[in-house]
């Protein structure tokens, strides 16, 4: 889930502004390198997932962890592109398309300062001012491990199952009582339905304090907000999604 994929980028981002910067005879070259671009479509139409459509969405209800899962995980991906806006710690504008696998790039602001990403193809490539760096665990260059470490996280928390995973990893949901206002990125307030993880819960080890979604009628998401501790550090970030089921064209960095 990309609020806890932005946690986690925030703080690989604090622990390359604190370390040595490589040689630039070091960093990932780029000259010569042949810039691709993919423009992904999504399907021209968008019906409720078949999970969602199994589960009762109401006011005061209490869901299954299980159920809820699957429901919020085809949720996200049923769309096949749109865009987000992160908030917290870490924040900024992200594309993505989950169609026919998970791409993203984005411009965020994390807390050791800008950050260009672009996972295309498997591949990240990050630049945090210096030029873009291609991530690679067996390089010896500090950068490199770093933007991998990024790419992992990146899409170990995009990819659909460990949505699923996370949301399932606390049995107990409750919708609220009342409906909450979202306002739009267009100015459009819409009711939305509220859903509060019941209580803190721990996934691959991560604790998580609260997990938040919000969705519209007919499962339509909304945004996220989710407060998770990782390496001794508390961070609460969300995502608001909009543009959903539009066109997006994701460039590679490098």
């Amino acid at each position: 889930m990309a609020a806890i994929a932005a946690a986690t980028l925030g703080l690989v981002g604090c622990n390359a502004d604190e370390a040595p910067q490589p040689q630039p005879a070091q960093s990932a070259e780029t000259e010569g390198a042949e810039e691709t671009s993919t423009e992904f479509v999504a399907p021209k139409s968008r019906e409720v997932p078949e999970a969602c459509a199994e589960l009762e969405l109401t006011l005061g209800a209490q869901l299954e962890g299980g159920a809820l899962g699957e429901c919020v995980g085809q949720a996200l991906s049923s769309y096949g592109t749109g865009k987000m806006e992160i908030s917290g710690e870490t924040t900024g504008l992200v594309e993505f398309s989950y169609d026919p696998e998970f791409n993203v790039q984005g411009e965020l602001q994390s807390p050791a300062g800008p950050v260009k990403l672009a996972y295309v193809g498997g591949e990240m490539w990050i630049d945090s001012g210096s030029g873009p760096v291609k991530g690679d665990a067996e390089s010896e260059v500090l950068e490199e491990q770093l933007a991998a470490v990024a790419g992992e996280l990146t899409r170990m928390y995009a990819d659909i199952e460990q949505t699923v995973q996370l949301i399932q990893a606390q049995p107990v949901w409750q919708v609220a009582g009342d409906f909450a206002t979202v306002e739009l990125r267009d100015g459009e307030a819409v009711e939305a339905y509220k859903i509060v993880s019941g209580g803190a819960f721990s996934w691959h080890e991560i604790p998580v304090s609260e997990l938040i979604v919000w969705f519209g009628e007919d499962w339509v998401p909304l945004s996220t907000q989710a407060t998770v501790e990782m390496m001794g550090m508390r961070s609460t970030n969300g995502q608001e999604f909009y543009d959903l089921g539009e066109p997006v064209t994701i460039v590679p960095l490098g």
